[in-house]
């Protein structure tokens, strides 16, 4: 159910209940032009009291054969896993009948379900048939207020007399003054003439909506044409780098694995002859190749994540950075140093410099640049990392979409803060934003902590 249009439909259904108290016969002194035409045997005037009528009853009509339309629509019902319209089209002639039924037991009017009234109905359902989806609502509205204006003007045609058609008592009065002013033929041809043009329009308007549906279903298809066309693309490229990291870490586990079990030869060796220094700059060797071993399994399974303190995390990322051009204005705060973590050692200081780095980029020429690292404890079970900078800020509208592929606000990739987002989203962690135009930026990382 789309709940937004069943609101629209059923908040135009109601109105049209509402829509007798202002749109009558007197207000729209159909009656007194008529009562005119008699006294002066004017047949303009009695044209001009028809064309009020069809104006009248159009309008008193528009509501709820729109509002039946976008209740029917609002609903999808499917049977066994096709479309099943025909239900669709029931809802739609039945809330308009339950609608006609209503609209006469409230006001007293008899809104004749005839065939101008089953035409409509027709042209409706079969709208709903078609089921263009990409059409905006409005469009909708005209052309279905197009149709019910045409099949009005059939009302007043007295060609139309012996058939279910305008057994109202107003166009009843009308095709009678016609009668009695010598005036059926002309009033045949004017009736006719309306329901040519409307008809008219309504076709040529159904044909550029069907033309204008195609269009937009072709482009929805082909951007998700080219949407998996890229997405197979980057799996394949994913694919293919990460066959060419496993020969890569192959290559340096071997003489790693080699060089650890050489430094446990000569470490044992010395453990037997009871030389200590030895062993304790192999066993610091030892520790040393370890570390190297567990950082390359870390390059080759990004989801790889081992308990780190903050402490460390901090000295990694401040070591990476410390070669770049605003390493001079970082300010680390660290007020859980031995808060223990679950990182990727080497992706996490990626997303920390990534970070500070936008903030470097972010603060305008003239102001002096503060960046600032802090860590903090947000209760007992987490650790927050934050980012924060006096740059120019970040517009309310667009902080949701800068995790996104390719969004940045200068010319760069727009990679950065999607593969934070990643990175942060496969740890287990958050990483929310805070900005204030003018005054900077604030990027802070939530991760569950693991001990101390």
């Amino acid at each position: 159910m789309d709940r937004g249009e069943m609101s629209i439909g059923a908040a135009l259904v109601l109105c049209s209940f509402i829509m007798p108290l202002f749109f009558t016969v007197q207000s729209f002194q159909v009656m007194d032009t008529l009562w005119l035409a008699l006294s002066n045997w004017e047949k303009t005037e009695l044209m001009e009291s028809a064309m009020r009528l069809v104006t009248l009853n159009a309008l008193r009509g528009v509501p709820h054969y729109i509002g039946s339309y976008f209740v029917g629509e609002s609903i999808e019902f499917r049977w066994k896993g096709k479309n099943a319209w025909l239900v669709n089209a029931l809802l739609i002639v039945m809330l308009l009948r339950l609608t006609y039924r209503g609209i006469g037991a409230i006001h007293g009017i008899h809104y004749d379900f005839s065939i101008p009234a089953v035409m409509v109905s027709a042209c409706v359902v079969l709208f709903r048939r078609l089921d263009y989806q990409y059409i905006s609502l409005g469009k909708k509205a005209i052309l279905i207020s197009l149709f019910l204006t045409a099949f009005q003007f059939l009302d007043v045609m007295p060609a139309m007399d012996g058939l279910p058609v305008g057994r109202g008592e107003t166009s009843g009065d009308i095709k009678m003054a016609a009668a009695l002013m010598e005036s059926q033929p002309e009033l045949n041809v004017m009736a006719m003439i309306g329901v040519l043009i409307f008809a008219l329009f309504s076709v040529l308007i159904f044909f550029q909506l069907r033309d204008e549906n195609n269009l937009r279903e072709l482009n929805s298809l082909r951007e998700q044409s080219e949407a998996m066309w890229v997405r197979t693309q980057l799996n394949e490229m994913k694919n293919r780098t990460f066959q060419e990291m496993q020969y890569l870490v192959h290559d340096l586990k071997s003489p790693l694995t080699a060089m650890q079990t050489l430094v446990g030869v000569l470490k044992m060796k010395g453990e037997m002859e009871g030389r200590e220094d030895d062993v304790e700059y192999l066993s610091r060797i030892e520790l040393a190749g370890e570390q190297m071993n567990r950082m390359i399994s870390e390059i080759l399974y990004q989801d790889q994540c081992s308990p780190i303190t903050t402490q460390e995390l901090l000295d990694i990322t401040l070591a990476q950075s410390s070669v770049t051009e605003y390493a001079s204005y970082i300010r680390v705060e660290n007020n859980a140093p031995d808060a223990c973590i679950n990182a990727n050692r080497m992706l996490f200081p990626r997303v920390l410099i990534n970070l500070m780095q936008n903030s470097a980029q972010a603060i305008p020429e003239g102001r002096t640049p503060h960046i600032w690292l802090r860590v903090e404890r947000d209760g007992k079970k987490k650790v927050v990392f934050s980012v924060l900078d006096n740059g120019w800020g970040i517009d309310q509208a667009q902080q949701d979409a800068i995790w996104d592929r390719g969004v940045s606000g200068r010319d760069s990739s727009g990679l950065g803060l999607a593969f934070a987002h990643n990175v942060v989203e496969n740890m287990g962690g958050e990483i929310h934003v805070k900005s204030e135009i003018g005054k900077g930026t604030r990027i802070s990382i939530v991760l569950r902590q693991e001990g101390e």
